[in-house]
């Protein structure tokens, strides 16, 4: 059967024993000899974090070589240098049923082409999920703490200077904000708010002229004429779901 391997390291991860693409690399085709494959492909992303798949140039080249319809097996040296979303995990694993192709990982031992294998293979699916979602939780916790004690995190906000571990109110940019929410309390329009600060000469901390985006933050409890609720991502998921039921 013929296969192609993927293989991906993130920044972070090429120092770390048991994942670097050499080692990536020989795992698989040891496991190609195991399992009497023949190892047509190696694809790789290297130095390429897995949270963006458009970004991930070998991950298309996966998905391009899937289609072409002349491979039968995926071999990862594990599901994680795949992604840890399970959305993407899961719609994958879907094209590849599609293409009567099968999924195996080394570590793990996952081989989709049995109902235990894909059972295998959607627990991975939701463990990576969970892990993903606890350091996205845990990341957010941490900022919360930090700023709860006064420290600053990220990108400092207009009207304010960094001063060590601190901010300061910047005098100057706290008069923009000033007559920005004074406007908003007369029921100035964000447009005429835009235009008279743009007519007073105030400018963005860049020197540049403000757009309606950018006034909208300065306004405390700024309230919208509507909510945006149909994203790329959204109209995407609704099409998805439609097409697999």
């Amino acid at each position: 059967m013929k296969a192609i391997g993927y293989t991906r390291v993130s920044t972070s991860d090429q120092a770390m024993e048991g994942v670097s693409l050499d080692n990536q690399r020989k795992r698989i085709g040891a496991y190609c000899q195991y399992k009497d494959f023949e190892l047509a492909e190696l694809i790789e992303d290297a130095g390429i974090s897995g949270g963006i798949n458009k970004a991930r140039g070998g991950f298309i080249s996966l998905l391009d070589r899937i289609e072409q319809g002349d491979v039968g097996v995926i071999i990862l040296y594990s599901l994680e240098r795949l992604s840890r979303d399970m959305l993407t995990l899961l719609a994958l694993e879907r094209l590849l049923d599609e293409y009567d192709v099968e999924l195996h990982t080394i570590e793990g031992q996952i081989d989709t082409s049995t109902p235990d294998g894909f059972m295998s293979f959607a627990m991975r699916a939701f463990l990576g999920e969970m892990e993903r979602r606890q350091v996205k939780y845990r990341t957010k916790k941490a900022m919360e703490h930090k700023k709860a004690n006064g420290e600053v995190v990220g990108t400092v906000p207009f009207g304010y200077l960094r001063e060590g571990k601190e901010l300061i109110r910047d005098l100057d940019e706290q008069a923009i904000i000033e007559i920005a929410n004074e406007l908003y309390e007369r029921d100035t329009r964000l447009v005429d708010i835009v235009r008279s600060l743009n007519d007073q000469g105030k400018r963005t901390r860049t020197g540049r002229l403000w757009t309606p985006t950018q006034v909208k933050r300065l306004i405390t409890d700024y309230q919208g004429c509507f909510k945006k609720l149909n994203t790329r991502l959204s109209i995407a998921t609704r099409r998805f779901i439609e097409a697999i039921a």
